[in-house]
This record gives C-alpha cells, sequence and structure tokens, in this order.
C-alpha cells in the first residue's frame, strides 16, 4: 500500500452543496458502534438512529431500531423499522413520543 488514502464522498439529495468525505470505510455507523462499545452497550440496548439520506444507513444498521425520516430516500425508508414525520414537520419529536422517549 502507498500510504494513499481512499475516500467515499457522498451527498444528500435536497442540498446536492453539501459534502462529506471519509475515510474508506468508515461511516456514520462505524462512529456509533465505537461509542456503543466504548459506553458498554450492544446494538440491542434501545438504541435508536435516525436518517433521511445514504449517507445515514451506517446508523441504521449500528441501532437496534432504525428511524426513517418522512423525507427519506426510498433506500433509507427500505431499512427503517419506522417511518416517522418529515423534518418540517417535527418527525424527530413524532418518533420519540412514538418510542415513549419523550
Amino acid at each position: 500500500m502507498t500510504g494513499r488514502r481512499v475516500y467515499r464522498r457522498s451527498s444528500k439529495r435536497a442540498q446536492q452543496a453539501n459534502r462529506e468525505l471519509s475515510p474508506k470505510g468508515i461511516d456514520k455507523g462505524v462512529g456509533v458502534a465505537r461509542a456503543l462499545e466504548y459506553l458498554g452497550c450492544s446494538r440491542n440496548a434501545r438504541t435508536f438512529g435516525f436518517g433521511d439520506s445514504g449517507n445515514d444507513l451506517g446508523i441504521l444498521a449500528a441501532v437496534e431500531m432504525a428511524v426513517a425520516m418522512g423525507n427519506a430516500m426510498p433506500e433509507v425508508k427500505a431499512v427503517a423499522d419506522y417511518v416517522t414525520d418529515d423534518v418540517e414537520h417535527d418527525g424527530t419529536v413524532t418518533a420519540m413520543r412514538h418510542f415513549g422517549l419523550i
């Protein structure tokens, strides 16, 4: 290996100006998994993830309950356990109420 890093690019459909770069093999789900490990929790420890775009698929795979926002891309909704309202209609709050978190 030459030491060259390979980066993955992703963008949100609604905001084409938004770009994310991360080292190959690293995504939001890796971060969540490492945080859970550090906290001594398992994926099944009543964990929730919220997402709307392809860059959130890793999070949704790393938690027990995957929640897609109402405005989410079809591939995000396809892996979700629950689809809530869109961002503009307080979907996060709606889901948290649904699950008795608030």
